[in-house]
């Protein structure tokens, strides 16, 4: 194998002092702007021959290491396996390494153990912030984190627990303008399928329901890991009452309510006309095409690096980043 060529091989081969190689390699200059040591550009040049000519490649670990840095972000979702999150995450990447960071990534699957691991294992490789998507019962995983010293975003839902910064979309405006997109198709009995689990993503999208069709309007919840049993359920519920149009609080929502009316027989955007929230390509095989209430993910990603960016050079000031409890809210745009 052979051996990783270090500044002490090129300041052999050029006839220098290693301290030299290292200033014409980090191009290093000293408060007044000027290099601090006078190098000729004859040797300035050999010095970078024979760097090129040997293949050296500078260790950015041991740079950061020298610095205290690893340039690190560790990013915590619901569901990788999501489109919506793995849009999210693609988003988050592409922002992140062009600031010069790396991403660590992890899906929770909305288990607060699991959660606690991702945020034990990412503290462990010294992360310097988290983008997260909190899950229930993660409160003590999130005390953890500010115990640690280090800044923190949610995305997707708030936090009830921690006012931190966050961003969010309008979830009870986005639910209004989904149910006035069903009326505007001809639905007249309107019914939405959601979460059980308590995030605040569903109880704004569920307020957001029931604040535009009525506090009576009808309700359908599936568990997080029986979607497609309780949808099944639900469905007949649905049927017996009439429903003629449903809010789906997320893609997964619409694809299970999809599929439990197809066994049925039941003509989607014809008998049951849906609008969901974020995209699925299942809608697009449907006449009428499937409407839904589209999140700006690219500007959720953007928001939320620059953030975390601001509270990580804070705290490399010796700020207190904690004090900082920005909310930005979207909005959600029907297509």
């Amino acid at each position: 194998m052979a051996k990783n060529v270090t500044i002490k091989d090129i300041a052999r081969e050029a006839g220098v002092s290693i301290a030299l190689v290292s200033f014409v390699m980090n191009n290093r200059v000293g408060a007044d702007g000027k290099q601090k040591y006078r190098v000729s550009e004859a040797t300035k040049a050999k010095i970078l021959e024979i760097a090129e000519r040997m293949h050296y490649q500078p260790s950015s670990a041991a740079r950061m290491l020298r610095q205290g840095r690893t340039r690190v972000i560790g990013v915590i979702l619901s569901d990788l396996g999501n489109i919506f999150y793995g849009i999210i995450a693609k988003e988050i990447e592409k922002i992140i390494t062009r600031n010069g960071y790396t991403v660590l990534f992890g899906s929770s699957d909305e288990d607060p153990e699991r959660f606690d691991r991702l945020v034990r294992s990412f503290l462990e490789k010294d992360v310097e912030g988290f983008i997260v998507v909190p899950c229930l019962e993660c409160g003590p995983s999130l005390e953890r984190i500010q115990a640690a010293g280090r800044p923190f975003v949610t995305i997707d839902r708030r936090n009830p627990l921690y006012d931190v910064p966050a961003v969010l979309i309008d979830n009870v405006g986005a639910a209004k303008t989904a149910v006035d997109a069903l009326r505007k198709q001809g639905a007249t009995h309107m019914g939405m399928l959601s979460y059980a689990m308590r995030i605040s993503t569903m109880i704004e999208r569920e307020q957001g329901f029931q604040e535009a069709v009525g506090a009576e309007a009808p309700i359908y919840r599936m568990g997080f890991h029986s979607m497609q049993e309780d949808t099944d359920q639900a469905v007949d519920k649905l049927l017996a009452a009439g429903i003629d149009g449903m809010v789906c609080a997320s893609n997964e929502a619409s694809v299970c309510l999809i599929k439990a009316l197809h066994k049925r027989g039941i003509e989607i955007q014809k008998d049951i006309r849906i609008v969901g929230f974020d995209y699925s390509n299942v809608y697009d095989i449907f006449t009428p095409r499937i409407s839904h209430m589209l999140q700006p993910l690219p500007r959720i990603a953007q928001e939320s690096a620059q953030i975390l960016f601001r509270l990580i050079e804070k705290k490399d000031l010796g700020e207190d980043f904690s004090l900082e409890k920005e909310k930005i809210i979207l909005n959600a745009t029907l297509i």
